[in-house]
């Protein structure tokens, strides 16, 4: 579990743990912007247990892989920028592979280089887990994954 009174230091400034986590929940939050505009509602209730089972199971796995043993066991091994840097790319180059577009890939390396920075500066998987399944509700509830 993260420690709750850390504070976290960037290279202009420092944080609040708990401001940082919030800042990044509220990010990944967006996701659902694009709900509003839409017109059928009834399409988003049959999909609700098939967001909620993959974006638990997606997430949770993808995280413990990536940020759980690679990003460890890079870090180990290699400085963190680097680790950092083979994972998040690494993260993007598994999405191209199962036929994300290429900007969408990169968007998901990045994606991958912030769970990682969250990881390293909490010392914990669960807050990247956390983020990473509500933005997987939201692209399933968006259609972007279906």
């Amino acid at each position: 579990m993260p420690d709750w009174n850390r504070t976290l230091s960037m290279p202009f400034h420092t944080i609040k743990l708990p401001k940082f986590l919030f800042a990044g929940l509220f990010g990944s939050c967006t996701i659902f912007i694009p709900l509003s505009f839409k017109q059928d509602i009834g399409a988003i209730e049959n999909l609700i247990l098939f967001a909620l089972v993959f974006a638990l199971i997606n997430a949770i796995l993808e995280e413990v892989i990536w940020r759980g043993v690679m990003l460890s066991s890079l870090r180990d091994n290699v400085s963190p920028l680097y680790a950092v840097c083979v994972t998040s790319i690494g993260f993007g180059l598994l999405h191209l592979s199962i036929g994300m577009p290429l900007l969408t890939s990169l968007l998901f390396s990045f994606g991958g280089l912030f769970y990682a920075i969250v990881v390293l500066k909490t010392n914990s998987l669960y807050p990247a887990i956390t983020f990473h399944i509500i933005i997987n509700l939201g692209m399933v509830l968006n259609g972007w994954i279906l």
